[in-house]
């Protein structure tokens, strides 16, 4: 693990700033920069690992657990004070398990992707992953401005109030909410390199359950997704 970086500071293996403009306190980012990539569709493999965790989700989880469980209810709180109904708008872990938990499959995009939405899922904390090549300047969890436009992937555009939580470069929004949109601009493709893989934390998610968190997710980078990783690097609102 690297070791933690407060603020504005630059990741000791990240290579550039991120810095938190919003007053609220227990929010964290930890990045790990994964290049080298040789993106693929899944193997028949890890669809079979995939159905394992999901049945082992399904048969400790109903959606009730998923509506009382506290990490979600921090997350929800967190939108609750940037106006945004959690409802709509669900932290994409909780979208996630809530899908599975109903019996249905996760999408199938790329190794990457895949593993990502499914460690997600698994640990319960929201995963974001940026093509790095496209990123302008530092990074910033701060307010949406009233008026901004965020295009997401697939092509919807969302027009922000000016109260909205979002993750942004120097130019635009890469992240809308603390991890539920990722932007069409830098969202992975066939032919990205050089990825950011961000796990957002809220005031629940200890360091610890941040560290189980990413070393989970490493392990599946690791096994499924041609890459090399290059360290994490933890980020904090305190």
């Amino acid at each position: 693990m690297c070791p933690s970086n407060t603020g504005f500071q630059a990741g000791i293996s990240l290579g550039r700033a991120v810095r938190f403009d919003v007053q609220r306190e227990g929010l964290s980012l930890m990045i790990a920069r994964l290049i080298e990539l040789d993106l693929g569709k899944s193997s028949s493999d890890f669809e079979k690992y995939e159905q394992e965790l999901f049945g082992e989700i399904r048969s400790r989880t109903t959606l009730d657990d998923v509506k009382d469980d506290l990490v979600f209810r921090s997350y929800r709180d967190l939108y609750w004070t940037f106006g945004m109904d959690p409802t709509k708008l669900r932290v994409s872990s909780e979208a996630l398990l809530r899908r599975i938990v109903r019996g249905l499959n996760l999408w199938r995009i790329s190794t990457l992707v895949d593993v990502a939405n499914l460690a997600s899922a698994y640990h319960k904390l929201p995963i974001g992953l940026i093509d790095e090549t496209v990123l302008e300047g530092n990074l910033v969890v701060r307010t949406a401005h009233k008026g901004e436009v965020f295009e997401r992937i697939g092509g919807k555009q969302l027009t922000c109030r000016g109260r909205e939580i979002v993750l942004a470069d120097d130019e635009k929004i890469v992240c809308f909410g603390y991890a539920t949109h990722d932007s069409e601009r830098t969202k992975v493709t066939p032919k990205s390199k050089n990825i950011l893989l961000l796990i957002y934390g809220a005031p629940v998610a200890t360091p610890d359950m941040m560290t189980s968190a990413a070393n989970l997710t490493l392990e599946m980078v690791d096994r499924w997704v041609t890459c090399t990783v290059e360290g994490w690097t933890t980020f904090s609102s305190n």
